[in-house]
């Protein structure tokens, strides 16, 4: 059996919260999973193709907005011209996140 020459590792510092750390440490020691290969597996999950957490994140968002949308109530303008449902559903697509960030995955 040969061993594959390992990857080389940049150096990276973040700052987390302290709650965030202790949550780390605690799963890290139950899975015996070092810290630092934990991050970087969050890392390569937030950032793959098809990332299963932001398309569930963003069907959640899109179906909020078809209920708004079918909301007689939000159906009410106001004098801008805007509805109540266009106004909230604004606020709802910003919240989308974005998959432009995709292509450096390559």
């Amino acid at each position: 059996m040969t061993l594959s020459k390992p990857k080389p590792l940049k150096p990276f510092m973040a700052y987390i919260e302290d709650k965030q750390h202790i949550a780390l440490a605690r799963f890290s020691k139950k899975t015996l999973i070092p810290m630092s290969q934990l991050v970087r597996e969050a890392i390569d999950m937030r950032v793959a193709k098809d990332n299963p957490y932001r398309a569930g994140y963003n069907d959640g968002l899109k179906k909020a907005i078809e209920i708004v949308s079918a909301n007689k109530a939000s159906q009410m303008r106001f004098p801008s011209g805007k509805s109540f449902a266009e106004l909230i559903n604004e606020e709802l697509e910003i919240a989308l996140m974005s998959e432009s960030h995709e292509d450096t995955q390559g």
